[in-house]
């Protein structure tokens, strides 16, 4: 499947995707400066500024946000609409090497619409990983990895499939002996679990005050069901994505602590070679996965 479209919007979405005017430039297989060149003369046709860049950073502007939103919307409908002319003539068959994020999230969430896509095409087979080293999607030969958090450097297509937001919890009985909790320095005072996330980073909802916390836990484990169980026992305090503890914050099990200092959101993101490389299958499963999110966030 091919679509063509206009080079700077083809452009500027490989920008976004690829958080980089390098990595763009070495996907679409052009120079950085025709990069530059061509996102700047979008930019003066449509006359808004899109993307905020310096030498360290790039980001959106509040209009190419939008305009961002709207356009990979089109185009994901148009490519499954494409898709679906070329299902409808030939079934999709074959593998498709999976290696994704684990935990509640990986089996209770991706799983399923995993098993639904292999129930609407029965000739597909999926081989899931939920190894928790950083493959290279590549030289591991899986066709799509999915990742949660900050990602590594990558010449990968990434798109975004959700977000998550994370709340700093702990038991009432665990508080109920323990030192207050007024600040995120606070937190020095306290027994502390985590995963992965080495660092965290706070921001006062009220005055935009920001505070890095170093962890060094008392215990450390990526696994966020050992994570969730430490915490419910009373071991000490943790980060936890939304879906892992929305339930007990409701009933009381767990309490959350310092709500007026919010931490960054989980994203999970979709990796994939550059379009040109992949089979039709991988295709059809990269739509599905972004239709199936976007219906569950609505």
């Amino acid at each position: 499947m091919s679509i063509h479209l206009p080079e700077g919007i083809r452009t500027f979405l490989a920008v976004v995707e690829a958080h980089s005017f390098s990595k763009a430039a070495e996907q679409l297989n052009i120079s950085r400066a025709r990069v530059s060149q061509i996102i700047s003369r979008l930019e003066k046709d449509m006359g808004v500024q899109l993307l905020y860049r310096s030498t360290r950073s790039l980001s959106l502007s509040p209009a190419g946000d939008t305009f961002y939103q709207l356009s990979r919307q089109g185009i994901d409908q148009l490519e499954h609409a494409v898709l679906s002319a070329q299902n409808a003539h030939s079934s999709i068959s074959g593998q498709i090497r999976i290696n994704a994020v684990g935990g509640l999230f990986g089996e209770e969430i991706l799983a399923p619409i995993l098993v639904r896509f292999m129930a609407e095409n029965p000739e597909i087979e999926i081989d899931l990983s939920f190894s928790s080293t950083r493959e290279d999607l590549i030289e591991a030969q899986y066709d799509l990895v999915v990742r949660m958090g900050i990602l590594p450097n990558s010449n990968l297509i990434g798109r975004k499939l959700t977000s998550y937001t994370n709340h700093l919890v702990a038991s009432p009985n665990y508080l109920k002996s323990m030192p207050a909790l007024n600040s995120p320095k606070d937190l020095l005072d306290h027994s502390l679990i985590n995963g992965s996330v080495r660092r965290w980073s706070f921001t006062n909802t009220s005055n935009e005050e920001k505070y890095e916390l170093p962890v060094q836990g008392k215990l450390k484990c990526s696994n966020g069901h050992v994570a969730k169980l430490a915490t419910l026992s009373g071991a000490g305090i943790s980060r936890q994505p939304a879906y892992y503890v929305e339930q007990e914050i409701e009933s009381g099990k767990l309490i959350e602590i310092l709500p007026q200092w919010q931490l960054p959101p989980s994203d999970v993101t979709l990796l994939y070679p550059q379009s040109r490389n992949i089979s039709l299958r991988v295709k059809a499963l990269v739509h599905y996965l972004i239709e199936a999110f976007k219906i569950s966030n609505d």
